[in-house]
């Protein structure tokens, strides 16, 4: 965290911004604490990973405040970038983590990884199909409001409970329902016309 009080005081020194914009974030940073590591503890299941990914977000946000649209929640904004965070983080751990499924196994007759593995492949068309639904889905969503995106992604893709989604944008459980309906209705309508 404190990496992260460091630079928001610089960005508020050194920054392009108003005074107005710049406290703006200094006073998100110091209301949203307990909901942002809320919200890392749900994606990460670790304390320690939580705090480290709530402040790599709050230095990504202080880093991209310029770009920030003050006519949009900053809430939702900032949950973006520390779900993004997040999201990178895991990626990181996959690469450094990888086993090549090449290397032989220290048994006797030399068989490597991908030989142990049962072969539960899909077709090639299965393949295809299922890529090509996949890229459909990916326009549907890339189509509709980043409301409706965050909503969809939080609740249908992360596996968040409604109470906690409410908790990590701020807002109430009916108004979570409410925006899940309505962004699950838009992407089955925009399904409909690919």
């Amino acid at each position: 965290m404190k990496k992260t009080c460091e630079s928001a005081k610089r960005f508020g020194k050194e920054g392009n911004g108003t005074a107005a914009r710049n406290e703006r974030l200094e006073s998100f940073i110091r209301d949203s604490g307990d909901r942002a590591y809320q919200f890392a503890y749900s994606l990460s299941g670790s304390c320690e990973d939580a705090k480290e990914l709530v402040q790599e977000a709050y230095y990504r946000a202080t880093r991209a405040w310029e770009s920030y649209e003050p006519s949009k929640p900053v809430g939702s904004w900032f949950f973006t970038i520390l779900r993004n965070a997040f999201l990178d983080s895991r990626r990181r751990f996959e690469r450094r983590n990888a086993v090549s499924l090449d290397i032989p196994l220290d048994d006797e007759d030399g068989a490597s990884f991908e030989e142990t593995i049962p072969d539960g492949a899909q077709g090639i068309p299965e393949s295809l199909e299922r890529e090509d639904t996949v890229q459909t889905v990916r326009r549907a969503l890339k189509a509709m409001t980043r409301e409706h995106q965050s909503v969809l992604t939080l609740c249908d893709m992360d596996g968040l409970k409604y109470d906690e989604i409410a908790r990590s944008l701020g807002v109430s459980e009916g108004t979570v329902r409410s925006r899940i309906f309505r962004a699950r209705a838009t992407l089955r309508s925009r399904l409909a016309t690919y």
